[in-house]
């Protein structure tokens, strides 16, 4: 990587931090909204549940219990000190960790068996979205799982994602499989969590 995409990069985050430690006052919303999407998802899946989980842009740990209620070991990361807090009051059976994702390459390469996300990737611009696939696809072992919109969620999801940033139009408009593909990974389910919203699980080729 480049010192002027690093340092693009780092810009990108700074807003983005900035952001979400905003907006953590109404996580119990998306939190109450969510999380039976994921529960409900991660059951359908069907995954063995010995597999450990790592969850990057894991937030206030949604995505993170519901893999932890379905048994598997699980790890969150996330840069929002606020958000994190709120997680490790909720879930304290999950290990957390403040951790950046401008820094993904420190992360040793197929160091836990499932990395997942859940609604992080379309707030990304382009460049940093590649980045940051090929990074979880390297550090999986086994599977990744990527929950985010799949197509224009309607003019309330519009406004929350223009106050975020410029990138949600860009990546609904953009093929999953496609970026997937380029990361080395194969899709071996999706299907529809809401109207709006899409899990895919991926294989690594």
């Amino acid at each position: 990587m480049s010192n002027k995409l690093y340092g693009n990069f780092i810009s990108e985050r700074k807003k983005a931090r900035s952001f979400f430690n905003l907006v953590s006052i109404i996580y119990p919303i998306i939190e109450w909204n969510l999380f039976p999407q994921y529960e409900k998802a991660i059951k359908k899946l069907d995954i063995p549940t010995d597999l450990s989980v790592l969850d990057v842009a894991t937030g206030s740990g949604i995505l993170a219990a519901a893999f932890a209620r379905q048994g598997h070991r699980v790890y969150g990361f996330d840069f929002s000190e606020k958000l994190l807090k709120r997680g490790k009051k909720k879930f304290p059976e999950i290990s957390f960790k403040k951790f950046d994702l401008v820094d993904i390459h420190q992360i040793p390469s197929n160091s836990v068996d499932i990395v997942s996300t859940g609604y992080f990737l379309h707030g990304l611009s382009p460049e940093f979205r590649e980045t940051i696939l090929n990074n979880i696809s390297r550090i999986a072992y086994q599977y990744v799982v990527v929950f985010d919109y799949c197509c224009d969620g309607g003019w309330f999801v519009r406004l929350i994602e223009w106050i975020e940033g410029p990138n949600y139009s860009r990546f609904i408009s953009s093929s999953r499989e496609e970026e997937f593909d380029a990361a080395g990974l194969k899709v071996e389910k999706s299907f529809h969590t809401s109207n709006f919203g899409k899990v895919w699980l991926c294989d690594k080729k």
